[in-house]
């Protein structure tokens, strides 16, 4: 018994040409004649368990021999039958010394004790093995297994089923932080002795072994030569230290007391628990055990330092549970071998049952119980016990519910009322992974005796002993709580309506204390009382006071019932009452922060099942007491409870139109903000402010008085606009709060709250409104737009997005306009153009440049599409010069590198770029020209800002801008053919309402068409010289791109070219590239056939060169355009056929080549 180890180890939809195309710029046409003559456009053709075992009758208890069939509860009762008397002495000098050896044979009915034989070993002196060079396994695979291990092994058990919840237990372990932060500061007085790691009493701990053996063991045979080896190994280890005997005086060294401070405690007892782990990492269980004795300890002691006693359950509940998964872990390891000590082909499982343990492990296991059986306190045998809990299921599968009632009857005897609550707690704790959820007996049993015990402690000696230790009662009272409440959630997992009316009437027999109201209040949840509160009600008006106020408990019910479905059966008069019977208890309170502490909890719940009427009447009640307040009482507590209740007048303002309507405008209301010190109002505004835009946006045609926040937008004029200039006013205190010290974070939060609230003004789509009132509604929102300009200078976004909502209001003017005259509609079209004149002072302010572009040419395509044109050529020239200040690397850079602090729409690539500068050329293409005698005007411009003002990359750049540039520069090019291409038919293919084009203006002027189709000609010439010098550079990328760029070049021309003419053009250099090929006749389809061979070949060139996945893939996605492309020329060719019917013989030549071409690609 005493052995040394127990075991061995808004954009607008005006026509465009194309998304993806672009284009560059050109020098103006010469007056030549074109080479390449413009056709009638054609339309080309368009492009993914254990289950527990129930306990039988005659099943044995656990510690009974699998081979006897008597009833045994304990290990005492076992040893009993077996003749072998175990005897728990409170004085080890009483010790019998006539009992038997474990060598000895002593017969007594069925069982027999046997000595061991050479080789055998005695179970409890397993240290041997590590001596005995007969043993096959050295010091097992359980002696070398890592504290690691052990430590993972609670987080193991717990992944037996994952998807399993969390348990009780493993909820507690994520929450016992808040319990070692108080009295973090503080000192204590404690015994020097509960510290001492060397002070292990084995003689107090343990009944000496010599008190299991006889006095005379001379049993003349070898055979007990090991366990005589054994014992007398392990009396000199449980040999008092020699130093004891010295320590003189009237005084012992245990009544010694020392100052310490809670981090300094903490300390002491983690270095206790490296030292469990040590002994145990060295083979040393005894010494593990004892080490863990010691710890136990700490918590029969409530007179040193009462304080600190949650502190040390908590820190020695985490030594007991390492101690107890180094146990596990090592009979888990033994079931894993054979007898021999060699492993086994399968290990044991995670999920075993006691049918699959080997009798080694299960004699290891009884082993460590016996050992635990003869601890002589009570306290340590218990808790030590409960430590080991889950080996039980070594060796049963069904018998943990009367495990732990066992326990639980054992607590009973320990009398100091705080000790056995947490004791009590460690039980509850330990078995809610081994017990069925629903069995609550134990924990009820526990609560139930807490109850009388407190009830009769504090009858008889508790006001003794708060003096004695100089405790107030409520201080005494916030050390239980934290068992109770963990105790309380314990009961309260998976349990039923008959646990709590039982819980509840123990409570009202024998305790009346507010802690224990409170935790079984919150454990339960609104479900068990929300039916009928009034009850729970009265019991929190009449229980004692602890640390928790009545008020705090009022605060708890509100809340609780807050989150249920419905209060009082759903009936208003019995909610009525419930309210009214509460409140007469809160308004009469003359502290102002347990007033406000329940306001705000009140006017959650009235959220959540009342009308807005109760909360108007409880904000005015706020006020008349903050109003009578005197100004030391408006602490710090007081505004964070006001900031609360505002936010939950906010959140209903979320939840119904009617609290937002009625609530968020009251002069309460804005009372209650105003209370706010500027700090204090800012945080506050912020909160306020998150909480109405902190829902995605949406659209309604009816304001309902439950309608979500989410599917409104608020109207600026009548009742509304008392809401809408609040909500402004909150705006501003959060954007003046900001300066240049503020974070990105900051300025981005304050961004996305300002942005939402803007988004929410105005409903100028309400279809039941008359023009008249749709009419006052824009004004009114328009005149809001520019006070927000003004108001929020500081965010450069904030004036992008005003911009934005500005000329989306101009659209919707334009819609409603219709073509209509009279006075109605001069007043739309002078609002259309006050909108555009907002624009055009906002954007210059905006010092992005890019963002400064964009703005302008939506600017101008809104004043287009309004038939705004003086509007439209001034937004035009502007963005021409912004063109002319851009720098593409730059730009490129800029977007890439864009923090958070600003909301930008775009993409975060070069492609932006492109796509402004296209939406800018696309719009050239309708915006008739003002100046009567230069009708290219606008593009001649911006084709020199684009190619002679802009900055593009100069040659020292890295290879991949100067490629992105050259593509960029191509596909402008590309835009302006396109452009060319239009201009040179009869008419525009799209027409926009009141908008008379460049086609209509100059229809018929031959000296237009002679010019759009001289740029046309020398724009083609360009473009397939800039793509034939991109794929001469030679590296792969190139000519992946100039292939893309060909293919996508002949998309663009082909609708445009004619293939029924002979003309002269000159397309490919000489071998040498010294000198061009002499000029020879050829028509369009001669380009075509050329340009799609050029692609074919350097297609196939870069297939058999490109290895790398990227490029493969991009590879692919060519060769699919290439198909594209193929199919649309030959649809062409076809259509040019039927349209045709006189055709020269060198045109019909081309064109059958062509044919011929197409067809050998497919």
């Amino acid at each position: 018994m005493g052995s040394a180890t127990l075991d061995s180890d808004a954009k607008t939809a005006l026509p465009r040409l194309n998304k993806g195309a672009s284009a560059e710029v050109v020098n103006a046409a010469s007056n030549g004649v074109a080479k390449w003559r413009i056709a009638p456009r054609i339309q080309a053709p368009l492009a993914a368990e254990v289950t527990l075992k129930p306990v039988d009758v005659a099943e044995l208890h656990p510690l009974t021999s699998s081979g006897t069939a008597q009833e045994a509860t304990g290990p005492l009762e076992r040893a009993h039958e077996q003749e072998v008397e175990v005897v728990v002495l409170e004085d080890p000098t009483t010790a019998p010394h006539n009992l038997p050896t474990p060598t000895e044979t002593t017969k007594s009915g069925h069982t027999e004790v046997v000595a061991l034989r050479e080789g055998e070993l005695d179970p409890l002196g397993a240290l041997m093995m590590d001596e005995s060079p007969e043993s096959p396994v050295k010091a097992g695979i359980g002696s070398t297994r890592s504290a690691q291990e052990a430590f993972a092994a609670s987080a193991s058990s717990s992944r037996l089923v994952d998807s399993t919840p969390p348990t009780i237990k493993q909820l507690w372990k994520t929450h016992k932080d808040r319990v070692l932060a108080k009295y973090s500061t503080e000192t204590f007085k404690i015994k020097a002795s509960m510290l001492e790691l060397n002070d292990l009493e084995s003689e107090i701990s343990y009944t000496s072994t010599a008190a299991y053996q006889r006095e005379d063991d001379s049993v003349g045979t070898d055979s007990i030569h090991v366990v005589r080896k054994s014992r007398a190994r392990l009396e000199q280890l449980e040999r008092r230290p020699s130093n004891s005997s010295t320590q003189g005086g009237n005084k012992s060294r245990g009544d010694n007391t020392v100052e310490i401070t809670q981090s300094e405690y903490v300390a002491r007892i983690k270095t206790m628990e490296a030292d469990l782990v040590k002994a145990w990492n060295q083979n040393q269980k005894v010494q593990a055990l004892r080490i863990a004795i010691k710890c136990v300890k700490q918590l029969s002691d409530t007179s040193s330092a009462p304080q600190l006693y949650p502190c040390a359950f908590v820190l020695v509940s985490d030594i007991l549970d390492t101690f107890g998964n180094l146990v596990f872990e090592r009979i888990k390891a033994r079931a894993s071998e054979d007898e021999n000590g060699q492993p086994l082909p399968t290990p044991l499982g995670e999920s075993f049952t006691s049918d699959e343990v080997n009798i080694q492990a299960k004699e290891t296991c009884r082993n460590w119980f016996y050992k635990i059986a003869c601890i002589r306190e009570l306290l340590p045998r218990i808790y030590i016990e409960i430590a080991l809990l889950k080996c039980y299921r070594f060796l049963c599968d069904g018998e943990f519910p009367q495990i732990v009632a066992r326990l639980a009857s054992m607590i009973k005897g320990v009398g100091e009322p705080m000790v056995a609550l947490y004791t009590r707690l460690y039980l509850a704790l330990a078995s809610t992974e081994l017990v069925n959820p629903g069995e609550k007996a134990a924990v009820l049993t526990s609560l139930y005796d807490y109850f009388f015990a407190f009830q009769q402690y504090q009858l008889n000696k508790l006001d003794q002993y708060l003096t004695s230790q100089q405790l107030t009662h409520e201080a005494y009272l916030a050390l239980h709580s934290p068992a109770i409440e963990w105790l309380m959630k314990c009961a309260a997992h998976s349990s039923t309506e008959i646990v709590f009316e039982a819980l509840l009437s123990h409570y009202r027999e024998f305790s009346d204390n507010s802690m224990v109201l409170k935790h079984l209040c919150e454990s339960f949840g609104p479900e068990y009382y929300a039916l009928n509160p009034i009850p729970m009600l009265q019991l929190m008006r009449l229980a004692s006071p602890s640390q928790y106020s009545k008020c705090h408990l009022y605060s708890i019910l509100a809340i609780q019932l807050s989150s249920a479905r419905a209060i009082a059966g759903g009936s208003k008069e019995e909610k009525l009452q419930f309210l009214n019977e509460a409140w007469a208890s809160i308004t009469s309170q003359e502290k102002i922060e347990q007033y406000m502490e329940c306001a705000a909890a009140y006017m959650k719940l009235i959220v959540a099942h009342y009308t807005h009427r109760e909360a108007m009447i409880l904000l005015k009640d706020v006020v008349r007491h903050l109003n009578s307040a005197i100004p030391d009482e408006l602490t710090a507590k007081v505004y964070n409870l006001l900031g609360a209740l505002i936010e939950n007048v906010v959140y209903g303002a979320q939840q119904h139109y009617e609290f937002f309507r009625r609530l968020i405008p009251s002069g309460e209301f804005l009372t209650l903000m105003g209370m706010f010190r500027r700090e204090a109002s800012v945080g506050v505004a912020k909160k306020v402010l998150q909480a109405f835009v902190n829902t995605e946006a949406g659209d309604n045609s009816t304001q309902t008085k439950t309608n979500n926040l989410g599917n409104f937008r608020l109207h600026v004029l009548g009742p509304e606009a008392a809401v809408a200039h609040t909500l402004f006013v909150i705006c501003c205190r959060v954007h003046d709060a900001l300066d240049s010290l503020s974070t990105a974070t900051e300025r981005f939060e304050a961004t996305k709250d300002i942005t939402g609230f803007i988004s929410r003004l105005g409903y100028t789509k309400d279809e039941a409104a008359s023009d008249i009132e749709r009419q006052e509604e824009e004004d009114a929102l328009l005149m809001l737009y520019i006070d927000c300009r003004s108001a929020f200078y500081k965010l450069e976004p904030i004036k992008i997005t005003l911009t934005k909502y500005v000329l989306a209001l101009a659209v919707q003017g334009f819609e409603r306009l219709d073509g209509s005259t009279g006075d109605a509609a001069e007043r739309r079209r002078t609002f259309i153009k006050s909108c555009l004149a907002y624009a055009h002072i906002t954007i210059p302010s905006i010092s992005d440049l890019f963002q400064r572009l964009e703005l302008t040419v939506l600017c101008g395509k809104v004043s287009l599409l309004a038939n705004c044109l003086p509007q439209m050529d001034a937004f035009l020239k502007s963005a021409i010069m912004i063109v002319a200040e851009l720098d593409y690397v730059s730009v490129c850079k800029s977007k890439n590198d864009d923090a958070m602090g600003d909301l930008k729409t775009s993409e975060d690539s070069p492609d932006t770029l492109l796509c402004v500068l296209t939406e800018l050329t696309t719009l050239l293409i309708y915006a008739p020209t003002l100046t009567d005698d230069e009708p290219f005007y606008f593009v001649d411009a911006l084709r020199r800002a684009l190619f002679e003002r802009m900055q593009w990359p100069p040659s020292s750049a890295a290879a991949r801008i100067r490629l992105a540039a050259k593509t960029a520069r191509v596909k402008l090019l590309l835009v302006f053919l396109q452009l060319y291409g239009l201009w040179g038919q009869s008419k525009l293919p799209h027409r926009l309402p009141g908008v008379d084009s460049n086609d209509v203006l100059y229809g018929g002027d031959d000296a237009f068409q002679h010019r759009a189709q001289a740029a046309f000609s020398s724009s083609t010439e360009e473009i397939a010289r800039e793509i034939e010098a991109m794929a001469h550079e030679g590296s792969d990328d190139s000519k992946v791109v100039s292939t893309e760029l060909m293919l996508l070049f002949i998309m663009r021309v082909a609708p445009f070219l004619s293939l029924d003419e002979e003309l002269i053009v000159e397309v490919e250099p000489s071998v040498d590239g010294s000198s061009r090929r002499p000029r020879r006749q050829r028509s369009g389809a001669i380009l075509l056939r050329k340009c799609l061979s050029f692609a074919k070949e350097r297609l196939q060139e870069g297939t058999r060169r490109v290895t790398e996945p990227s490029m493969r893939a991009k590879k692919e996605a060519v060769q699919d355009m290439y198909g594209t492309t193929r199919v649309m020329l030959q649809t062409l060719t076809q259509s040019t056929k039927k349209r045709t019917m006189f055709m020269t013989d060198g045109a019909r030549h081309a064109l059958t080549a062509l044919e011929e071409f197409l067809h050998t690609q497919e």
